[in-house]
């Protein structure tokens, strides 16, 4: 697995992560997190949305409270998922 600097860099910020968590919080969210099949309402429809804002994206996995944006296996970016959709 590859984790573009960009994407090493928002998980620093949004997580609070060096980057050997960083590392092993990405492995651990490709491998457990829900992927979009596991979706289903509001949730999914935020996904659908990020998944056609980001065309690049083909991979999007969400694992605790961020939504992490692979291509294949390198990862790009972590977002927030907003507090509504958070269950």
């Amino acid at each position: 697995m590859v984790i573009t600097k960009h994407a090493k860099q928002r998980m620093k910020k949004r997580c609070g992560l060096n980057e050997k968590s960083a590392d092993r919080l990405a492995h651990i969210a490709l491998e457990k997190g829900l992927r979009h099949k596991d979706l289903t309402g509001n949730l999914k429809k935020w996904v659908d949305g990020l998944y056609f804002k980001k065309c690049t994206a083909n991979n999007i996995r969400l694992y605790g409270d961020k939504a992490y944006i692979f291509h294949d296996d390198k990862l790009i970016t972590v977002l927030q998922i907003p507090h509504n959709l958070v269950k």
